[in-house]
């Protein structure tokens, strides 16, 4: 179309352009504190010119050809990345300093602080045998031994307990954002038919997808529609046709196979902690491992496993520091033990002979089981030693006619540093986790800044971008008054 009327639709043109640009911009503004909102940009280009004979193509306007979102896919792949890494070393830093604040060592409170207060009170029993005193404070101290380690076995056993729990939670969540991604993929395919640019949603996605990636490393693939489909562990978790549905090994039976939260008894090799994913219906399901990499899930299963090794640890000490005492305590088993004590579950079942609680008198200070020879205090006093004495392996290091300990060859430590070695170990993990986790959130922030630098809403820019196209939205309008003055003037003011 050529003349005014023509000219009329092009400046027309021109001005829904400029308006869809100012809505884009109210829209960026208004998201500009949006969690993973990403600005958009309106693209304008240029009418299909029009073919006048004799003069050659005239301009027909302005269109908008697509609003696009200010995106940098390789910097949101090192974010999806990070994520995943920054939830590991966070989750295990967290679960670590919980089971530090079990142990509270050093402190007036911790086990190693009860330990040297049991050592202290048999060297002073060996100072004083004779007097009931100081076997009433021995029985007393060593009570407090036993109270402080069923302590630290019980909140290990909580501690774990919800260790459990929280990966079970986190199976949970994991489904639940694949069910979200499952109905995000149908929208975003039902608007790209349809020829439109889904940017909200979009940016949703993202989301989800990074939410996803916080728990477990995995890997990210886009069709032409923009539907995800994901996978970990190289298993399909979603894609545009399927979903399937992640389960966490809760415990192991009693023949030893990994127990799902419903009961279900696996008959693959699996782990407690460990993801496992179900494919096909109930009647006919089949389950496969999901070994991860990163991810807060992979953090909280490693910090699973120090609490494992923690509590093996624990009832190894307490079972050895039993056994030491009554085995002098007892001339090697022809006595009475002062502890009762099972190798399994030691830190839980450790006790102080009921026969001892009951008559302090009963503890053997000198040579003889009887304490026949007065003022002998011995036995008490090699008791005593054993917080410093390294213990060799076997049955045959104590010597009951010189009241000695043998020192016998292969590794042997003293009790004391094998409590100092289980703290020490936790402390090490802990500090690389805390040293990873400052390290990992600088990186980051710097990725943080880039994304924003990219995708994030700057005001300022909205606003000279906002003041460029109202100014082209106002110079349209007085193309549009011009023509209409024009079009008066050929309709009411020419002709007879």
């Amino acid at each position: 179309m050529s003349g005014l009327f023509g000219t009329l639709n092009t400046a027309t043109s021109g001005l829904k352009a400029q308006q869809n640009a100012l809505q884009t911009i109210g829209h960026n503004v208004s998201n500009i504190n949006t969690p993973g909102y990403s600005r958009q940009r309106v693209n304008l280009q240029t009418n299909i010119a029009q073919q006048l004979p004799g003069i050659g193509q005239v301009g027909t306007g302005v269109q908008v050809g697509s609003i696009s979102r200010m995106q940098d896919q390789f910097i949101n792949n090192q974010l999806m990345n990070g994520y995943s890494t920054t939830g590991k070393h966070q989750s295990l830093s967290d679960t670590i300093g919980q089971l530090e604040a079990t142990f509270n060592e050093p402190s007036a409170t911790g086990l190693a602080n009860q330990i040297s207060e049991v050592f202290n009170a048999w060297t002073y029993l060996a100072s004083n045998p004779e007097q009931a005193a100081s076997k009433t404070m021995l029985v007393q101290t060593s009570e407090t031994f036993v109270d402080t380690v069923k302590h630290m076995s019980n909140a290990m056993d909580a501690l774990k307990r919800d260790t459990i729990q929280g990966l079970d939670k986190s199976a949970l969540d994991a489904n639940s954002t694949l069910k979200q991604l499952e109905d995000l993929n149908q929208q975003i395919w039902q608007a790209s038919v349809r020829g439109f640019a889904p940017n909200d949603l979009l940016d949703s996605q993202d989301q989800l997808v990074n939410k996803l990636a916080s728990q477990g490393n995995i890997t990210v693939e886009r069709d032409k529609y923009n539907r995800v489909a994901i996978s970990m562990d190289g298993q399909n978790l979603l894609d545009a046709n399927s979903r399937k549905e992640i389960q966490t090994v809760t415990s192991m039976n009693d023949a030893g196979r990994p127990v799902l939260t419903d009961g279900t008894v696996l008959e693959v090799e699996a782990e407690v902690g460990q993801f496992v994913l179900k494919s096909g219906a109930d009647g006919a399901a089949t389950f496969s491992p999901i070994n991860l990499e990163s991810g807060a899930v992979k953090g909280t299963q490693e910090a699973l496993s120090v609490i494992t090794d923690m509590q093996k640890d624990l009832n190894e000490f307490v079972f050895s520091f039993a056994n030491a005492v009554n085995t002098i305590h007892s001339n090697g088993g022809d006595g009475r033990n002062f502890f009762t004590v099972t190798e399994v579950n030691a830190s839980s079942t450790i006790q102080i002979n009921q026969e001892i609680r009951n008559d302090n008198n009963l503890v053997v200070t000198g040579k003889s089981l009887d304490n026949t020879i007065a003022g002998d205090g011995s036995r008490a006093q090699l008791i005593s030693s054993l917080k410093n004495t390294p213990i060799p392996n076997g049955d045959e290091w104590f010597k009951p006619e010189s009241m000695t300990v043998e020192p016998g060859s292969g590794s042997n430590s003293t009790l004391f540093s094998k409590y100092n070695s289980m703290v020490t170990n936790m402390g090490i993990i802990k500090q690389q986790s805390d040293n990873m986790l400052d390290t990992q959130e600088g990186l980051m922030a710097l990725l943080e800044q880039r994304r924003e630098s990219v995708s994030g809403v700057d005001i300022n820019d909205e606003v000279v971008d906002m003041i460029k196209y109202s100014s082209a939205f106002q110079a349209n309008s007085r193309v549009l008054q011009t023509l209409s003055d024009m079009l008066d003037t050929l309709i009411n003011r020419t002709g007879v």
